[in-house]
């Protein structure tokens, strides 16, 4: 019998952050894997062996994500040989394990399975944290030298490298999944003000009708605001005025309507909201809450000449139909700027 006292440096064992190492590479629980399965098979002709595992060793449980010449998926941590493997960092050898008294400590090696022969490589990372191992076992006893130990080394640090190459592999793809959806939030906000620009209008239209189909609304008005006083305040005051202006009211909106309602910025001085609502009398409310709009700007910019036309229009006058809301909301824009009657003009 022959085994391996621990040649760890002091503190690289920290269980704490060795199972955060686990869980960093999200292994425990997968489903069996034909990269690990090779392996495992590899290793049982390489050293004749009719048992091998890929483990890893958990807070209370030894769970196997590769085996070979077992049907159990996983055992108890304490007592186990791989438990005692992870605490060192050299291959973990017990030639006749029933001539060790620890060893013969183990279920494995004193009860009915008959372990006589176990080798382990400790499976560590990057960081230096023994999260598992590769161990062959035989009911046989047997001799191990120094070759059979650097060959079981090797197949360790494969299944390590494979791994923390998936590893590797899952947060690029989150990266790059997170510049996607950041490039897709950029090319949908308004810069300016943070609200939805057209191309996210157009977008969401089929959502918010699937909102309505949904029952949750019995109607929708769909409201378009026009800032008619944007090219006085460009003409008076310069465009940064206006562009003050125009971040202002954005903030404002979203401030004076609801959480629920849809706003947007759709051009230089014309905002869209969709706002479900339970019926067509709320109109009256929506166009209060837009003048309390206007003159919260008007206060907070002092810039007077703050404006605009409002055209409201209820789905339910469309048959339905969130295009044709939306055109007919804007004719009674057009048609209140004309009037130049808008609930704020100056």
């Amino acid at each position: 019998m022959e085994s391996q006292e621990s040649s760890a440096p002091a503190g690289a064992h920290d269980e704490r952050l060795r199972l955060a190492a686990i869980q960093n590479l999200g292994i425990l629980d997968t489903p069996p894997d034909g990269a690990y399965d090779r392996l495992t098979r590899l290793a049982g002709r390489l050293f004749s062996v009719p048992i091998a595992i890929v483990t890893v060793v958990d807070v209370d449980r030894i769970w196997f994500k590769s085996r070979l010449g077992l049907d159990v998926t996983e055992v108890g941590r304490d007592p186990g040989l791989c438990a005692s493997c992870i605490l060192q960092d050299e291959v973990l050898v017990y030639e006749d394990a029933r001539a060790d008294a620890l060893a013969l400590s183990n279920p494995l090696v004193a009860g009915e399975f008959g372990l006589r022969f176990y080798a382990g490589a400790p499976l560590r990372t990057r960081e230096g944290h023994n999260i598992g191992t590769f161990c062959v076992i035989d009911r046989e006893p047997r001799e191990f030298d120094d070759a059979d130990r650097t060959a079981l080394q090797d197949l360790a640090a494969a299944v390590m490298e494979t791994m923390e190459l998936r590893l590797d592999h899952r947060k690029l793809l989150l990266q790059n999944l997170a510049v996607v959806e950041e490039a897709e939030k950029r090319a949908n906000t308004d810069a300016m003000t943070g609200l939805g620009n057209r191309r996210r209008l157009e977008a969401d239209l089929p959502r918010v009708t699937q909102l309505m189909a949904s029952g949750q609304h019995a109607d929708l008005l769909a409201i378009i605001v026009d800032l008619n006083g944007l090219k006085l305040v460009n003409d008076r005051h310069g465009h940064s005025a206006g562009d003050r202006l125009i971040r202002a009211f954005g903030a404002a909106l979203q401030r004076g309507l609801r959480a629920s309602d849809f706003m947007y910025r759709v051009g230089g001085d014309e905002f869209v909201i969709l706002s479900p609502t339970l019926s067509v009398q709320d109109i009256a409310s929506v166009r209060e809450r837009l003048s309390a709009v206007f003159q919260a700007v008007r206060d907070e910019t002092g810039l007077m000449e703050t404006g605009g036309a409002v055209g409201v229009a209820a789905l339910s006058e469309t048959g339905n139909n969130m295009q044709q809301a939306l055109e007919l909301a804007d004719r009674r824009m057009y048609d209140e700027k004309k009037s130049n009657s808008g609930p704020a003009a100056p």
